[in-house]
């Protein structure tokens, strides 16, 4: 436990030494462990690959002034994915050559994970993921593990939402086309079918686009009763932007994976209504997330969000599977975690000794007067 916040300077200071040198600083005599981090800290999903860092090094700051972990202090390994595949798999080889990196938490995106997983699988390495939530991550191989709810959960979820709570029957959707929005878009149409809707149009964008006046224009003409946006804070602000300038406003329902505060910045009125389902919300009462939200303010200054709290949950289920694994051999992490019964997170209990995709209680959010809050039908 951390008995006393560093100050905003110290803080600014200790994050500039992680940029720089993309380690946790640890004294040059101690013998310490590594763990890998990999994330997206700059490019159009920075703000996510942020979140991860903020979270993952307060744990394992806490867990070194508690004395690390059977007497060694954890060096946390941070490197910058770009949010780039190619990257990541460079990062896996990085990491994985080190013998003294244990395991690895991240990427952040599906498409990055998946690409660095047969990396991690071959060098027999853990590969502990926040947010991917691809239904075939985990299936890359034994040591692959998530903390999110999947594609596979979430789709039917957000299409039974529209569709029987909502009573919305002509759906649209706008996604992102990589390997998690292709995921998210036929897991949403699955259901929505089932239920009796009609999908008007699955209109894909690639990476990076700007443009998309072509797609709005023929969404607009269908008129339907709700939109899906399976995307990111970038993507989904420029969506609505443009959308509002065509004065076109649907009703927009869109994963967790816009649950970030740049959504609000970047979007400012034109998200404003935007419903999503989250992982973890910072009204939520549960001990675990309650402690979560206090320690991140105290720290950062700042009410986190969902992807905050899945990398602080990966961070310390790592924790407590390197205690009870030891340091000796990277495969056995692998048991440790899936030895680990109803573990308290800030997104809830987590297990994997049935699977490594952990079943999770969402909540509904969404943009009322530019703040999240949480959802009243």
């Amino acid at each position: 436990m951390i008995k006393k916040p560093l100050s905003f300077l110290g803080m600014g200071l200790l994050a500039l030494s992680l940029l720089t040198t993309g380690a946790f600083p640890v004294s040059a005599d101690q013998e310490v462990v590594k763990i890998g981090l990999s994330a997206p800290l700059t490019g159009d999903w920075a703000e996510y690959g942020n979140d991860f860092k903020r979270s993952v090094t307060m744990v394992f700051d806490r867990a070194n002034r508690m004395g690390g972990i059977h007497g060694k202090q954890v060096e946390l390994v941070i490197l910058d994915s770009r949010g780039d595949p190619k990257e990541s798999v460079l990062i896996a080889e990085k990491l994985v050559a080190d013998p003294d990196v244990i395991a690895e938490i991240g990427d952040f995106s599906s498409s990055s994970c998946m690409a660095a997983a047969p990396i991690y699988e071959k060098a027999g390495m853990t590969q502990l993921s926040p947010t991917s939530s691809h239904m075939g991550f985990t299936k890359k191989g034994r040591n692959m593990f998530r903390v999110v709810a999947t594609q596979g959960y979430e789709g039917p979820y957000n299409a039974r939402w529209a569709v029987n709570d909502l009573g919305k029957k002509k759906l649209a959707t706008i996604y992102i086309n990589n390997d998690w929005g292709v995921d998210a878009n036929k897991y949403f149409t699955q259901e929505a079918r089932k239920l009796g809707a009609e999908i008007v149009a699955e209109e894909a964008f690639v990476p990076g686009e700007k443009d998309f006046t072509a797609i709005l224009s023929k969404v607009k003409r269908l008129k339907p009763d709700l939109i899906y946006l399976p995307t990111f804070y970038a993507d989904a602000a420029a969506i609505l932007n443009q959308a509002k300038r065509m004065r076109f406003r649907p009703v927009v329902m869109a994963n967790s994976s816009l649950f970030s505060q740049k959504t609000i910045e970047l979007g400012g009125d034109a998200v404003e209504g935007v419903i999503i389902p989250a992982n973890y919300f910072s009204a939520d009462p549960r001990p675990a997330a309650k402690e979560f939200t206090r320690e991140y303010q105290a720290l950062y200054g700042a009410v986190p969000n969902q992807f905050a709290a899945l990398a602080y949950d990966a961070a310390n289920l790592m924790v407590a599977a390197l205690h009870k694994a030891g340091l000796g051999d990277r495969s056995r992490v692998r048991a440790a975690l899936e030895s680990l019964r109803g573990f308290q997170g800030a997104t809830g209990s987590i297990s994997y000794a049935n699977s490594h995709d952990p079943e999770k209680e969402l909540v509904r959010i969404t943009i009322k007067n530019g703040e999240w809050v949480l959802y009243q039908p």
